[in-house]
Parts: structure tokens; C-alpha cells; sequence
């Protein structure tokens, strides 16, 4: 199990649902099948442990004091304009 929001290296999977752990947001895509048997209680029980683990960690920070932390420090977009290579 992550622990939200305090570092930029964990990750865990819930069936094909991918959560990745960052300093300033939580990533979650895929998609998950949860089937009404044993095994879609266990995936169930583990999204409520995640989900709650996440609200406690928004309830704990001194309103959201980590808005200077940016996870990528080289973002995907550049800081320039650059020329239309399809023109």
C-alpha cells in the first residue's frame, strides 16, 4: 500500500487499476473489474484502505501546504514556442 503523497517512487495495482504515488498528486488509470466473489471483496477492501488513506492525508495537510512541490520538474510541455513542424 502507497503512502499518498509522500514520495515520487511508489506505485501499486489493483487489478489493471494503476495508482502512482507522487509528492503532489496521485495518478490512477486502467480500469478494474470487481467481480462479486472473493476476490472482488479483497480488490474492494483494498481500493477503500487506498481511498481512505488518501482523505486522511488531504485532512492532515495544513490546506494542501505542498502546492510548491511539483513531481515533474521537467514537465511535458517546453517553455517556448516552437515551430509547427505538419505546416
Amino acid at each position: 500500500m502507497i503512502d499518498p503523497f509522500t514520495n515520487n517512487h511508489q506505485s501499486m495495482q489493483i487489478g489493471d487499476l494503476i495508482i502512482e504515488n507522487q509528492e503532489d498528486k496521485i495518478i490512477i488509470y486502467g480500469d478494474i473489474n470487481l467481480l462479486f466473489d472473493e476476490a472482488g471483496h479483497e480488490q474492494a477492501q483494498q481500493l477503500h484502505e487506498l481511498t481512505s488513506k488518501i482523505m486522511l492525508a488531504f485532512e492532515n495537510r495544513s490546506k494542501y501546504s505542498n502546492t510548491q512541490d511539483k513531481s515533474k520538474q521537467k514537465d511535458d510541455q517546453a517553455d517556448k514556442i516552437i515551430d509547427n513542424p505538419f505546416l
